[in-house]
């Protein structure tokens, strides 16, 4: 599996994390604080190759919530979306992401060390050595991210897709990967449509009401007109690690049921 496969742009730090002892990469340090939980934007992207400096910006989501992440982009440089989700344990300013699913399916064996700078707005995250598949390695890359929101709610955490009830026969095997947290949500779908694989990825914000219903608003996705297009989803928790939605998108009832990641 190459490394674009393997994670994306943003966790190239140190695959040799993962022979790290699990039990001290819990342990805290005495006078340094975890990152927050919530939902961070990307404000800049700063790359040094060759000694040569560019600074580029793009819409891109990162969310952290009960030990998972997820982020999710459109990745200018290929043409293509950029999603991945796992787990993640902060460790004396390092964050140890362990992928288990992205933009082209699971993924399991990886673990990367991220070094992050908590600043007033939020963190900045410094990569050194990033390799791309072309060959091209990086000096270094600065990532500038701002906390978007810290608002919790119970639904807050990483989930799969367990079921799908629809009177619409024209997907099939349909799966999806969903976050929420910090506001916001970030959804990875793949599904077989006329005997065609697509996927679709999209990100937004999460705004709980007082009747227990949910409206979430697209920001970014690969969905046509999907910024600013607004879903009115009802949602409960089953159990600590189930949940069930439903909505209606083109006059049809879609329930869907997750399981906890």
């Amino acid at each position: 599996m190459s490394a674009k496969a393997a994670f994306s742009t943003i966790a190239m730090a140190s695959p040799a994390a993962g022979s790290r002892d699990q039990d001290a990469a819990q342990k805290e340090p005495i006078g340094v604080d975890p990152l927050p939980d919530g939902a961070y934007l990307l404000s800049n992207v700063t790359i040094t190759e060759n000694s040569e400096t560019t600074v580029t910006t793009r819409e891109q989501i990162k969310i952290y919530t009960r030990g998972r992440f997820m982020f999710a982009f459109d990745n200018e440089s290929t043409g293509d979306m950029d999603v991945g989700a796992g787990n993640a344990v902060w460790s004396n300013g390092i964050m140890i992401e362990e992928p288990r699913v992205n933009h082209d399916g699971p993924v399991s064996g990886y673990s990367f060390d991220i070094a992050i700078n908590q600043t007033e707005t939020g963190f900045e995250q410094i990569l050194h050595g990033m390799k791309y598949d072309d060959g091209r390695v990086l000096d270094t890359m600065v990532e500038v991210w701002d906390l978007a929101s810290s608002t919790t709610t119970p639904f807050d955490g990483l989930w799969k897709l367990e079921s799908r009830e629809t009177d619409d026969p024209s997907l099939a095997e349909f799966s999806e990967t969903k976050m929420i947290g910090g506001g916001h949500f970030a959804v990875l779908q793949s599904a077989m449509f006329e005997g065609e694989k697509i996927r679709n990825f999209g990100f937004g914000t999460f705004e709980l009401s007082e009747d227990g219903r949910v409206l979430e608003t697209g920001m970014v996705g690969s969905w046509d007109n999907y910024k600013g297009w607004a879903t009115r989803v009802k949602i409960e928790l089953i159990d600590e690690n189930r949940l069930t939605q439903s909505f209606v998108i083109n006059h049809i009832v879609v329930t869907q049921t997750y399981i906890r990641m």
